[in-house]
C-alpha cells in the first residue's frame, strides 16, 4: 500500500502537463509592457518623495513647481 506521501508525488505528476500548458509562453510584449509599467512606477514614486527639509526658500519653491508641472506638460 503506498503512503500518502507516495500518493502526492504520483498526483503531481498527473498535474505537470497542465501546469506546463498554463505557465506556457507569455505573450509576446509581455516583458515591454511590464518595463514600461516600472518606469512609470519610477516616475510616480519620484514625483511623490517629499522634500528633504520641512522649509523650502522661494528659489526651491520656484523649482518644486517647475518639476511638477514640467513632468506634466
Amino acid at each position: 500500500m503506498p503512503s500518502p506521501h507516495d500518493k502526492q508525488q504520483y498526483q503531481h505528476r498527473e498535474e505537470l502537463p497542465r501546469l506546463a500548458n498554463f505557465f506556457g509562453d507569455p505573450e509576446p510584449g509581455l516583458a515591454a509592457e511590464v518595463a514600461a509599467l516600472r518606469k512609470e512606477i519610477a516616475a510616480l514614486r519620484a514625483e511623490l518623495k517629499p522634500v528633504s527639509s520641512l522649509i523650502l526658500t522661494g528659489q526651491q519653491v520656484a523649482a518644486e513647481f517647475q518639476r511638477l508641472n514640467g513632468s506634466r506638460a
